[in-house]
């Protein structure tokens, strides 16, 4: 699996351009060479030169034989790559540049082919990379990255610049450089370094990449270093790996003390490719094919001639077409070649680059996370309504001074009552007792009817209102006592009643000047149960609905007036508040 470099934006153009002018080879995207596993037989296929043709042939060959070839002579394919038991080859026809056709061989156990189908015909693609069981690629408008079978990293949504596909798990380079890696396998998912590079390769089971300086970091493979030095690419298989320098020989490593064959040691390469085991090279003066890894391979042979080192291209960079490549490609087009490097005789300009941006996440709202959002509104909302009630009332209260001082009727704790049943002659004098009375009557009105909208004055308030209660602000008098006519402070006009103290019989007389003559004097009971049916039906048209008293309050209220009525104690008699006249 071959490594490719990444594209820079341009804010900071002036700086990558000095440091890859002088730091990064060309590297070709799109490989045409594959190898493909099946059984215990390799299948090598590559993109060959037909001579006096205008475009390539895939060719393939069985090592050892036994595995039949893909025939498909007609069709131009600009790329191709291989895996366990399958090979894909990239169409992208020069009528129609702007979208690309994968199509895939699947092979039987034995090596005959089981299937031929199109997978992928949409927007083209930048580049096309295969690991064992799955094949991905980056869309090249928008560096999306599609992947088959689609239930290989369905959710990723990375903007990569250029990617490599290891077993189970895909690492890629972001913008700036930075890796990223998506997948199962936590060995190389969890561990990828940090920093910035400028290629990066996937094997099985670890993946290395290339830094600015040219070194390489690998991950995954424990107990395998990389070699030290400067290099342009890199390819992976199975615990093994080649990496191609600067002076485009080729250094290889990995377990068993893998290494290069003696014989391809000084050869030097244009690019390489490598699965599980096997690894393959094409030569760069002759465009050979040749591969290593195995018994099957004998490395003094030539696998295929005339391999396309690249893909072809409507546009290189200054002095980097291949001669003569033209006579391989479509009018108009060439092969491009790697460029020389010179990392070692190159210092680094003095300006750091800067920081790498914090990957961000798009995050996409899904319909769970819209759930959340509006259940947690309508929750603080409703919370908010609870809490405001709440401190309203409590307020509201809070303005409110109710009494409750018992019966209206109710003797204070020891006085004295007659053997009949009556409350008998206070000995202390009169006025002594007269305010304490006065006071539980009306904070006893107070609580038995709506003191919600009641409002307590000082005595000083009062005194100063009605001038010391002045015989000149007197606006009537009654059995109860005197109205005085007021100003408050505020300039509101009220009515005061003062009340004043009157002997039992007094009571009594009044009672009996209202009443009719012909009907007894109603028994205290009575009074009471009187009382509270007036203060219901004063309660019931009240303006505040709120305010009214609910079905069960009315009923309590008629219950109690009720109960009131059927009390005959034998101590009271109807006598007790003296007789009508």
């Amino acid at each position: 699996m071959a490594c490719y470099f990444f594209s820079q934006p341009l804010p900071h153009l002036f700086f990558y351009f000095v440091l890859f002018s002088s730091l990064t080879p060309f590297v070709f995207p799109l490989s045409t060479v594959s190898i493909s596993e099946i059984s215990n037989k390799t299948l090598v296929c590559a993109l060959v030169n037909v001579p006096g043709a205008t475009q390539s042939s895939l060719n393939c060959s069985s090592f050892p034989s036994g595995i039949q070839i893909p025939s498909n002579s007609k069709t131009s394919f600009s790329a191709i790559v291989g895996g366990d038991g399958f090979l894909c080859g990239l169409i992208s026809l020069s009528l129609s540049p702007a979208t690309s056709t994968l199509v895939c061989w699947r092979f039987s156990v034995n090596g005959t082919i089981m299937s031929y189908k199109r997978i992928y015909q949409r927007l083209a693609l930048s580049q096309l990379e295969a690991g064992n069981s799955v094949t991905c690629g980056l869309v090249n408008t928008t560096n999306r990255l599609e992947c088959w079978p689609r239930r290989k990293f369905r959710s990723v949504d990375q903007n990569f610049s250029s990617m490599a596909v290891g077993e189970d798990f895909v690492c890629g380079l972001l913008e700036y450089g930075n890796i990223a890696c998506l997948g199962s396998y936590k060995a190389v998912v969890g561990q990828f370094p940090k920093g910035n590079y400028s290629a990066i390769a996937a094997g099985s089971r670890h993946a290395c990449a290339i830094n600015f300086t040219g070194e390489l970091d690998c991950w995954g493979m424990p107990g395998e270093k990389p070699p030290q030095g400067e290099f342009i690419s890199m390819a992976l298989g199975e615990n093994r790996g080649c990496a191609l320098r600067t002076n485009e020989t080729v250094v290889c490593w990995g377990q068993g003390n893998f290494s290069l064959p003696e014989r391809l040691r000084e050869t030097r390469f244009s690019t390489i490719e490598a699965k599980r085991k096997v690894f393959c090279g094409v030569q760069k003066s002759d465009f050979s094919l040749y591969c290593w890894g195995n018994e099957n391979f004998n490395p003094n042979s030539i696998v295929f001639k005339s391999v396309l080192p690249g893909p072809c291209r409507s546009s290189c960079g200054l002095d980097d077409i291949i001669g003569g490549s033209g006579r391989w490609c479509p009018e108009g087009q060439q092969i491009c070649r790697h460029s020389k490097s010179n990392i070692g005789n190159s210092v680094p300009p003095a300006v750091a680059p800067p920081p790498p941006p914090t990957l961000e996440k798009r995050c996409k709202w899904s319909g769970k996370m819209i759930a959340f959002l509006v259940v947690g509104c309508v929750g603080s909302l409703i919370l908010l309504l609870v809490v405001g009630f709440f401190l309203f009332k409590y307020c509201k209260c809070r303005g409110c001074r109710v009494h409750d001082s018992g019966r209206l009727d109710g003797a204070g704790p020891g006085a004295p009552v007659e053997q009949g049943g009556g409350p008998s002659q206070p000995h202390a004098p009169q006025a002594e007792e007269a305010s304490p009375v006065l006071e539980k009557r009306l904070s006893q009105l107070v609580s038995m009817g709506n003191a919600g909208h009641l409002e307590e004055f000082s005595l000083q308030v009062i005194l100063e209102a009605t001038n010391n209660f002045s015989h000149d602000k007197t606006i009537g008098t009654g059995s109860f006592g005197s109205v005085y006519q007021a100003t408050l402070e505020d300039g509101r006009e009220v009515a005061i009643k003062r009340a004043e103290i009157s002997n039992t019989s007094s009571y009594a007389d009044e009672i009996h000047r209202v009443l009719d003559s012909r009907v007894p004097p109603p028994t205290p009971f009575e009074i009471e149960a009187v009382i509270y049916i007036g203060y219901l039906a004063a309660d019931c048209v009240t303006l505040e609905g709120r305010d009214r008293p609910s079905m069960a309050g009315v009923v309590n209220s008629l219950e109690k007036a009720l109960a009131a009525c059927l009390v005959h104690p034998t101590s009271l008699s109807r006598s007790t508040t003296g007789g009508s006249t």
